[in-house]
């Protein structure tokens, strides 16, 4: 089993911290709590599923990173670790209590009728300011470069809505490296931001530990490279990632629906399969029956616990009913599956829950 860390995502630095000091070095005022070097110009990378622990651990497969990470800062994402929670807090500089993305899926207004997945939302949700489109208002000239299937999404619009966005494939490194290049050198301070997703398509389907995740890290190591090979010298670049990744072997792994103490009671089950929101009338008697189950396993609280913990660091009270009547989160490699959500019993590596594994990132800067 895998250690377990304490669950306050605030006892370390932040990837909530990282656009905020970006953006006291442009001029727009603030503090820098990660103690970036001074610049007129930042490309920030996020790597989906970049973790501290496996990028250390598979650097023989990365020498771009090899070389320069022992400058790298380690900060937290929070929780829950997973992607669009992560990304709200970069975005918006706040903990996922306060911009309102408290998972991959939730209820939005606890009554659980359906949840909502903002990586599939058509329209932006109620949340916290953007971090860049405040840095546009200061006169900073902001891009965003990502797959051209993002422009426009809600989710796209929560983290932007005044960037200027360029869509590129991914796999078609010349271009991307050649519009990031170009974004980087407009306007007299800058700002680009860059989102990477094979590494953690590549551990979703395959495991952290396959050769498929190391050719990933190696393709997106090579990308690096040439982006740092091509932008300029007063360029800072940094590299990051949202969260971490564990493999989830299937004697882990607990189906909710077919073991009956635990789907009892249940209106929904939202979050994912290792953060899971439990939505239900009975949230005490649920919550009883989930711990004696699961015993020392899991970390479980009812919704007013896991506020009273700081789970979600400050919760805004508009978005407090989104947090599940009962969270679930398990201390080790288990899993919680639900066949609302049939492609988890796909997935080899998962994130969301609070091991070092999952929960620490790097802050790489060249």
């Amino acid at each position: 089993m895998m250690a377990y860390m304490s669950h306050n995502p605030h006892d370390d630095r932040s990837v909530a911290d990282l656009l905020t000091g970006v953006g006291a070095h442009l001029g727009a005022g603030g503090e820098d709590p990660l103690g970036l070097p001074d610049a007129r110009r930042f490309v920030v990378v996020l790597v989906d599923g970049l973790g501290w622990d496996l990028v250390w651990r598979a650097l023989p497969a990365a020498p771009y990173l090899a070389g320069v990470i022992g400058d790298a800062r380690r900060v937290t994402t929070g929780l829950p670790t997973t992607t669009a929670a992560s990304l709200m807090s970069l975005w918006t500089g706040v903990a996922p209590g306060q911009h309102g993305v408290v998972g991959y899926s939730f209820a939005l207004d606890g009554t659980a009728p359906r949840l909502t997945t903002p990586l599939s939302l058509s329209e932006p949700l109620a949340t916290a300011d953007s971090v860049m489109d405040g840095l546009v208002g200061r006169g900073i000239a902001v891009s965003w470069v990502g797959p051209a299937e993002h422009l426009g999404t809600g989710l796209t619009r929560m983290g932007t809505r005044r960037a200027t966005f360029t869509g590129v494939n991914v796999t078609d490194e010349p271009a991307r490296v050649a519009a990031v290049v170009r974004a980087s050198q407009t306007g007299t301070n800058s700002l680009v931001y860059v989102y990477e997703p094979r590494l953690d398509h590549a551990g979703h389907r395959h495991g952290v530990a396959s050769d498929e995740w190391l050719a990933a890290l190696r393709d997106i190591d090579a990308f690096l490279e040439a982006l740092r090979d091509g932008l300029g010298a007063d360029v800072c670049l940094l590299v990051t990632g949202d969260h971490g990744m564990v493999d989830v072997l299937p004697n882990e792994r607990l189906v909710i629906d077919d073991t009956p103490e635990l789907n009892r009671d249940l209106r929904l089950a939202g979050g994912e399969a290792r953060f899971r929101h439990l939505y239900t009338p009975r949230p005490a008697a649920v919550a009883a029956r989930w711990r004696e189950r699961l015993g020392a396993t899991a970390d479980i609280w009812t919704r007013c616990e896991a506020i009273e913990a700081g789970l979600f660091g400050p919760v805004a009270p508009g978005y407090a009913d989104r947090i599940g009547d009962v969270v679930v989160v398990p201390r080790g490699g288990g899993a919680y599956l639900t066949k609302g959500f049939p492609g988890e019993f796909h997935l080899v590596g998962m994130h969301g829950a609070a091991t070092p594994a999952e929960r620490y990132v790097p802050v790489v800067v060249d």
